[in-house]
């Protein structure tokens, strides 16, 4: 199993990138000033940051790595917002959200898990 620095980069962007689209979703609805017709406040402005320091996370994991590897690890971002989604937005989920994450789980466990290169 090879889990490199660079994959833990993009896990950790996945991360930020998950609380700016929670940041949007919470600003959608906050106080704020209009901006033609997008609502704009510290929330969103927080957003736009978080997924700022996501871009930069991930350009630094692709300085040592194939975006065809770190590429398929960014869908965990996915899941990460079907856990807000259930956890803190409460959200409901229906058995095919259920069944998507499950198969993002599985395509990126394979690259998680590969072994590294030989050659």
């Amino acid at each position: 199993m090879v889990i490199n620095r660079q994959m833990i980069l993009v896990v950790v962007a996945t991360f930020f990138t998950t609380a700016a689209q929670l940041s949007f979703k919470l600003g959608a609805g906050a106080e704020g000033f209009m901006v033609g017709p997008f609502p704009l406040n510290y929330t969103i402005i927080a957003g736009f940051l978080s997924y700022g320091i996501a871009a930069l996370i991930f350009i630094r994991a692709l300085k040592g790595s194939e975006l065809s590897v770190l590429y398929p690890v960014w869908a965990l971002s996915f899941v990460w917002i079907f856990l807000v989604s259930l956890f803190i937005l409460n959200e409901s989920i229906s058995i095919f959200n259920w069944l998507g994450i499950a198969l993002i789980i599985a395509g990126v466990s394979p690259v998680l898990l590969r072994e590294p290169p030989t050659c």
